[in-house]
């Protein structure tokens, strides 16, 4: 198991892995159907991401890529000091310390970025894996969005805004 920064070689191995993961679950705000990113735009959005100061971290297991967590700083002027954050993990590598490793690597990297003071996330309130990883680290709920997420089913659910000052 690795943590890495992401490079622009790696588009192809990013776009299988975000496929496979918005197609296996419920937990993230991108289904696979509407996910149709080309290479040339994979490679585009990772050479932005290192150009402007963003993060894209990889987790690998035996050279694959299994997960991601990508930060995008705020660009304008009143909210540069803050960021959000997403996480994605396939689930046959879950709850074996990815999302963990990633997040330890994220706050080591965002407590030294200059003028980062804090990072912010949305979580769906029914993914209580995530909101339990996120509080481990520090998280606390800001907001709620009331019935923001409507399901396959019909159903609503509330989507959480989370936040930490990490200096």
């Amino acid at each position: 198991m690795q943590i890495r920064l992401a490079a622009k070689s790696d588009a192809e191995a990013i776009l299988a892995h975000c496929l496979k993961a918005f197609g296996e679950t419920d937990f993230l705000m991108t289904e696979a159907d509407e996910f149709n990113l080309t290479i040339e735009e994979e490679e585009s959005w990772i050479e932005r991401s290192i150009r402007t100061g963003d993060l894209i971290l990889l987790a690998e297991v035996d050279n694959e890529v299994v997960g991601m967590l990508n930060f995008r700083r705020s660009k304008s002027k009143k909210v540069n000091h803050l960021g959000y954050f997403g996480i994605t993990i396939q689930e046959k590598h879950c709850n074996q310390g990815l999302g963990s490793k990633m997040m330890k690597r994220f706050l080591e990297w965002a407590q030294v970025e200059p003028g980062l003071e804090k990072v912010c996330l949305e979580v769906f309130a029914y993914n209580e894996r995530a909101i339990h990883l996120y509080r481990r680290f520090g998280f606390r709920e800001e907001g709620r969005k009331i019935k923001h997420i409507k399901r396959k089913d019909g159903t609503y659910a509330d989507e959480i805004m989370m936040y930490k000052f990490v200096k």
